[in-house]
């Protein structure tokens, strides 16, 4: 046995210094033939490469810096604080001089997004900007912005989380503080908020509202939808102020009938702009000997907004009604 692990010994070494032997001819041929070849360096071709990637690498970076790429910085942060609900960074974009066209103050507004914190979930939010506009340290910015989710609880009566969906389009005015910029002010232009519980989240509901009416003028709000077969379908509608702290109004509830329901509204005269409410719901009957009872099955809030400006202002036919669908 030793005299084979001996031999097998020697087999083993002569196989690996072939190997190595066989490697360092083959390295030695390669290295010769490099020695054979002349290789010619254009340090011009080098430099004028570096040079070229350097003017592109230069040219990214104003294009970072000019104010147009700042504000699109600008608002692809604002929509992931807003995802994250980090309202404190949110404070920090906006002006402590800022006011909206409904006459927010930053304290108000940020007061009321801060009560909503915690009233939905899985809100998701998509910030579209349509166009920007600069002027020196000045910058006007139209912007898109659509969020869906749902309601933390579930509707009492219902038994049911409410699904929500927003759809705004407004102008933000943008001021450059120090070397930040920061939102002064916003035209809301207009505004579009749904809450559906129940049997209303599959329908189909459209509202047709004008987004602009001169003060303590009437103006015609109608709701379109397809009611469920085999249930009553009552709505009510009417105009709230834009103020805060909110005030509702009260209505009484009338049928949808055809699916549709209709009310002529009086515009307030306070110079607040003001929301177009409609509430809708759904019931189905219930034969529970000897009575029939009725269960409310669906609910769903709309509001769109309409805008109010003084009589001595034209009205513009042709942008008047606004159809929401939601």
């Amino acid at each position: 046995m030793k005299k084979t692990n001996k031999f097998l010994n020697i087999l083993t070494t002569m196989l690996i210094l072939m190997l190595c032997q066989n490697q360092a001819q083959a390295i030695s041929t390669v290295v010769e033939k490099a020695q054979d070849t002349t290789a010619t360096i254009n340090t011009t071709e080098i430099l004028e490469s570096e040079s070229e990637v350097i003017k592109k690498f230069s040219f990214k970076n104003k294009l970072q810096r000019t104010p147009e790429a700042q504000i699109r910085t600008f608002y692809k942060n604002f929509n992931k604080y807003t995802q994250k609900n980090e309202i404190d960074k949110l404070k920090e974009m906006y002006s402590d001089s800022y006011i909206n066209n409904d006459g927010f103050d930053k304290h108000t507004i940020f007061t009321m997004a801060e009560k909503a914190a915690g009233a939905y979930k899985d809100i998701e939010y998509k910030t579209t900007i349509e166009k920007i506009s600069v002027d020196g340290n000045y910058a006007v910015v139209d912007v898109n912005e659509f969020a869906i989710g749902s309601t933390a609880t579930e509707h009492e009566e219902i038994g049911d989380t409410g699904l929500v969906s927003s759809d705004l389009y407004y102008t933000d005015y943008l001021q450059k503080e120090g070397n930040k910029w920061k939102i002064i002010a916003t035209t809301m232009k207009q505004e579009k908020v749904a809450l559906k519980y129940g049997e209303t989240k599959g329908m189909p509901i459209e509202v047709i509202a004008p987004k602009l009416v001169p003060e303590n003028t009437e103006y015609t709000v109608k709701v379109k939808t397809e009611t469920p077969n085999g249930c009553l379908v009552v709505g009510s509608i009417v105009n709230e102020p834009i103020v805060y702290p909110q005030v509702q109004k009260k209505d009484n509830y009338r049928s949808v009938k055809s699916g549709e329901l209709e009310r002529v509204l009086k515009a307030n005269k306070d110079g607040n702009n003001e929301y177009a409410a409609m509430t809708l719901g759904i019931t189905r009957a219930t034969i529970e000997p000897p009575e029939v009872v009725f269960n409310m099955t669906g609910m769903a809030f709309i509001i769109t907004r309409v805008n109010i400006y003084k009589k001595n202002v034209k009205e513009d036919k042709e942008i008047n009604d606004v159809k929401v669908s939601l």
